[in-house]
């Protein structure tokens, strides 16, 4: 073959790949299904009563021993709540339209520890690390940010702050050193709501685009699972004159290379996801589905 033919099937070759599917979802039995977050839960030693004061926008927090009470706290927030963790309890509270959180951790025989404000509300814990996120108003001119800090201690372990603006950060997951975010981002002209996933691994930092929506996103849900092979987003994006997508995508775990993606049906939106093995389950507003994953990579 000489290298005129060669280079015309490589050329050939390689633009077959980049057409062709990556892999496909076939749907498959969803039973047995779990969507469980694999989190260490600690009951606490003690009881915590909680309540709201809207005169003050505040929380308060009673702390009884043997019933008891022994200490009264009082956090500014709209929302609140607590965890427990061998080293003793961290109390918060926060306000989510204005991305704002206080934070106090007591230890074990309920001294303070510390006590930090953040720009950021919490969003999940796991184990012993607590995931904050700070959401600018969608569509400003301001960034969205991921904090994710030690709980006794009160430092910062990870943060990342997507290089956008008036986006609204959905979710996150973190797989040993990855930390995944998923993110829906307004664009114009002509207006659009697109949906993003990243992976920020060490210094390395990836992304890729799940799915689009004209007009204003007023409403997106970007619900992320992941496995050593697979990273899994479910997706909801709602515009302003009640259109709606909704769906899900596997990609690979480390480089986000898109494997493939299916739509749900009409009113499936999609609430959470879950990657066992090569199976994605998504639990809907209409039950539970399950897709295998074929997949060369």
């Amino acid at each position: 073959m000489n290298v005129k033919k060669y280079l015309l099937v490589v050329t050939v070759f390689s633009l077959i790949l980049l057409i062709i599917p990556k892999g496909i979802l076939v749907p498959t039995n969803a039973k047995g299904a779990s969507f469980k977050e694999d989190v260490s839960s600690l009951e606490c030693p003690f009881k915590i009563q909680t309540s709201l004061n809207f005169e003050n926008f505040s929380y308060y927090f009673t702390i009884f021993t043997q019933d008891i009470q022994k200490s009264n706290y009082t956090l500014p927030g709209i929302n609140g709540g607590y965890i427990c963790i061998p080293e003793g309890v961290l109390l918060y509270a926060y306000f989510i339209q204005d991305s704002q959180s206080t934070l106090l951790f007591l230890g074990d025989n309920l001294t303070e520890k510390w006590k930090k404000e953040f720009p950021a509300y919490p969003l999940k814990h796991l184990n012993e690390s607590l995931i904050l996120v700070g959401n600018p108003r969608f569509g400003s001119s301001d960034t969205s940010c991921v904090y994710v800090i030690d709980i006794s201690t009160g430092l910062l372990k990870n943060w990342f702050c997507p290089n956008v603006l008036g986006g609204y950060i959905s979710d996150v997951k973190i797989l040993h050193d990855r930390v995944y975010v998923t993110i829906g981002v307004p664009e114009a002209p002509p207006l659009r709501t697109r949906a993003f996933i990243y992976v920020k691994e060490g210094n390395k930092l990836r992304k890729s685009e799940i799915a689009s929506i004209s007009g204003e996103g007023v409403g997106i849900r970007l619900p992320i699972d992941a496995n050593e092979k697979y990273v899994a987003v479910a997706y909801f994006l709602a515009n302003e004159r009640g259109e709606e997508k909704n769906g899900v995508c596997v990609l690979t775990a480390r480089s986000l290379r898109k494997i493939a993606c299916k739509e749900l049906n009409e009113g499936e939106r999609p609430l959470k996801v879950k990657v066992k093995d090569n199976i994605v389950y998504v639990q809907t507003t209409k039950g539970v589905k399950a897709y295998k994953i074929l997949s060369l990579w």
